[in-house]
């Protein structure tokens, strides 16, 4: 069954980069779909970055509100299907401060089925999120949320990194074709929800500050 799965999911990912196509400018950055026609720092820019002897996508933009109010809406995760349509559960397991234990059921975009695994994050706020994969599907999983202040605080520069090792069966070319068509997908919620203008707190986090 698990062979099975995985054979649909190269085939879903196949497909899914025929029917998705990307713009890739004279510097080899690669910018998504409407992306392409934004213009700033608004757009989804993409790259493919060395780091720590693996190939990660990265991706920036800019979002119109301060890091503090960024930061509470990712670490907000039992909240996270509010936010980002691609993820179908996020379950807070262990809470231990800086560090917690997510359980996420995530559904790319274009592949049908949904996929599990348990992440450990440390939390430095409000400025990083750093994961990577304790259990569940794929080999590895791992990346992080960047949040650098811009416009004197009142607005920031996310970078967000991932890395997946779906294993034998899935080449890297396809997750990372794949990556860059979701995590597009979940920047442009997140700007959405940071700039909606209303306020924000980490659930089950008694006495945290609601951020505008």
């Amino acid at each position: 069954m698990a062979n099975l799965k995985k054979a649909v999911a190269v085939v879903s990912l196949a497909a899914t980069a025929v029917l998705s196509p990307v713009i890739l400018n004279s510097e080899n950055v690669i910018i998504v779909g409407q992306a392409a026609f934004a213009k700033g720092h608004n757009a989804n820019i993409m790259s493919e970055e060395q780091m720590h002897g693996k190939t990660y996508v990265v991706a920036k933009m800019e979002i119109n509100a301060p890091p503090e109010k960024v930061f509470q809406i990712l670490a907000d995760y039992d909240h996270a299907t509010k936010v980002f349509p691609q993820i179908k559960q996020c379950k807070l397991v262990t809470d231990k401060g800086a560090t917690k234990m997510v359980k996420h059921e995530i559904a790319p975009a274009g592949v049908p089925g949904t996929y599990e695994y348990l992440l450990e994050i440390k939390e430095s706020a409000p400025h990083a999120l750093e994961w990577h994969r304790i259990s569940g599907d794929f080999k590895q999983v791992d990346g992080f949320w960047k949040l650098e202040p811009t416009e004197n605080g009142r607005a920031t520069l996310v970078t967000y990194a991932s890395y997946i090792d779906g294993g034998l069966f899935i080449p890297q070319m396809l997750i990372r074709r794949q990556a860059k068509i979701d995590m597009a997908g979940a920047l442009s919620s997140l700007k959405s929800a940071a700039e909606s203008g209303s306020s924000v707190q980490i659930a089950g986090r008694p006495g945290g500050h609601h951020v505008q």
